[in-house]
């Protein structure tokens, strides 16, 4: 780290539009007073300047409103702005000065609210197609999953668990909240038709057995039949009504069974091969091994890292070739970015690893 001169939370701030890392976020108000900005379509100012912010609440002429892509705005009018404090602060340079938002006629007439996401006809899809503006006169400006606070964006898709914060009309709350669903219990479900779709395709694919030619062939197995399958319906994310991603907490509380079964699996078949691997003869070849690991791992961060120009925690996560190994980049890192890395290269690996074992056995039989 110290020879790298590696600084994680740099890292964290400087990549946190590739990544949806925490953000830390936190709202002000503003008065406009700079005329470059007025006249404008709030859409064409978001291209010219590249602010990873949101807008939230508008006074002009005295009346309260709610900003969208199409808002023009003028001299003296107040805003409300929603992101970390660096961007907030370019904000606050390029519109005018920083205020306190002032009570209107109008203002007990809207409200922010923070509700749960667990109507899985809305997870799956992104806020944009719900067309919110439109509906309820509402704008989602902040999303949190698990512990991560993220802002929210056109493009950015929902999912079951999530806890989304909005501003609406008051009257439009319980009719938002009926939408969304807004049930804890509900978001922390697993649907059990699609979760055991889903395993059962993965199951029956890891078992078909591959032939390329005639002396080569090779299955995918329980390891990485599901895998695949996960991805490719991970990435569909819903079938008509069939909502193939789980819930937050659910996810997460999976992985943790998983690690831990792996951990377990692993010392129960290693244990068995650990005093004849310490005899003299087995030593070069724990010797080779850990040379080989070790190198590779350098190369790749030392590459990505001063070549190519990667953040340093996500090429710690593509190095990570199992679970325990990601948890302890994840503490030295002190965000999310390992996680990114790893669940890039994890499937990628796995897939190789069972190619190149197969390629292997043929090779040297």
């Amino acid at each position: 780290k110290k020879w790298l001169k590696i600084d994680f939370k740099e890292e964290a701030k400087k990549w946190r539009k590739e990544y949806p890392l925490d953000e830390r976020l936190t709202s002000c108000a503003v008065e406009v007073t700079n005329e470059g900005v007025c006249g404008l379509d709030l859409r064409d100012l978001m291209l010219n300047y590249d602010w990873n912010v949101n807008f939230g609440r508008i006074i002009k002429d005295g009346q309260l409103g709610l900003i969208n892509w199409s808002t023009q705005f003028q001299i003296g009018d107040k805003i409300i702005v929603v992101g970390n404090k660096e961007d907030i602060d370019s904000v606050v340079e390029e519109f005018g000065e920083r205020v306190r938002m002032p009570h209107t006629k109008d203002s007990r007439s809207y409200d922010t609210r923070s509700i749960f996401v667990s109507n899985p006809n809305v997870a799956g899809n992104t806020i944009a197609s719900l067309n919110l503006d439109k509906k309820y006169s509402a704008v989602i400006t902040r999303i949190r999953r698990g512990d991560v606070e993220m802002l929210a964006k056109g493009e950015t898709v929902l999912e079951l668990g999530d806890r989304i914060r909005f501003m609406a009309r008051r009257k439009d709350l319980r009719e938002l909240s009926k939408f969304f669903g807004d049930s804890y219990h509900q978001s922390s479900r697993i649907n059990l038709f699609s979760f055991g779709i889903g395993m059962g395709l993965g199951l029956l694919l890891g078992n078909i057995n591959f032939e390329i030619g005639s002396i080569f062939s090779f299955k995918l197995g329980y390891a990485g039949g599901p895998l695949i399958v996960g991805l490719i319906l991970g990435g569909i994310r819903r079938t008509g009504k069939v909502l193939w991603t789980l819930p937050y907490g659910a996810n997460v509380t999976l992985q943790q069974i998983g690690l831990i079964l792996l951990l377990a699996a692993l010392g129960v078949r290693s244990g068995a091969a650990l005093v004849p691997s310490l005899a003299l003869d087995s030593l070069w070849i724990v010797l080779a091994s850990g040379i080989i690991s070790i190198a590779t791992a350098l190369t790749i961060l030392f590459l990505g890292f001063k070549i190519l120009k990667r953040p340093f925690g996500l090429l710690m996560g593509m190095v990570a070739n199992q679970p325990a190994i990601l948890d302890f980049g994840l503490e030295k890192a002190g965000n999310r970015l390992p996680s990114y890395g790893f669940t890039l290269m994890f499937p990628i690996a796995l897939i190789l690893k069972i190619l190149i074992a197969q390629i292997l056995f043929v090779a040297l039989s």
